[in-house]
């Protein structure tokens, strides 16, 4: 005598299905780096001299973008502007925070002009 149980059999492979999850939903991707940027050094006096240079450095997603890419603010132009590529000229003697931005990315220093002293040079010293 032989005993048979499909419909049990079937009743029992389909709980053993539906108990494991076949599926493999795809992993989401990476989310990209938020840009990143410093400004190098994020103090800076000026003494004597006329001209200080600072650095935009980016990383993150900014990774690779050009200096000169970047968008460079004086916080008061009467105390000291500041040039593409970060070019700082004294104006008066005062404190300023000098921004620098790319896209939403954004880093700043504060440079303060002790005294001015001499001549405005013919052109701002060669960055090292």
């Amino acid at each position: 005598m032989r005993v048979q149980y499909p419909f049990t059999t079937f009743l029992f492979a389909a709980a053993l299905l539906a108990a494991c999850d076949m599926s493999t939903s795809p992993e989401p991707p990476d989310e990209p780096e938020p840009a990143v940027l410093t400004v190098a050094p994020s103090f800076a006096t000026i003494g004597g001299e006329r001209f200080t240079r600072l650095a935009a450095l980016l990383s993150g997603s900014a990774a690779g973008v050009p200096e000169e890419m970047v968008t460079w603010i004086s916080s008061d132009t009467n105390v000291a502007t500041v040039a593409r590529g970060g070019l700082v000229e004294a104006r008066k003697a005062g404190r300023v925070l000098i921004t620098a931005k790319w896209e939403s990315a954004r880093g700043s220093a504060t440079v303060v002009v002790l005294d001015q002293v001499g001549k405005k040079p013919t052109s701002p010293p060669v960055p090292r």
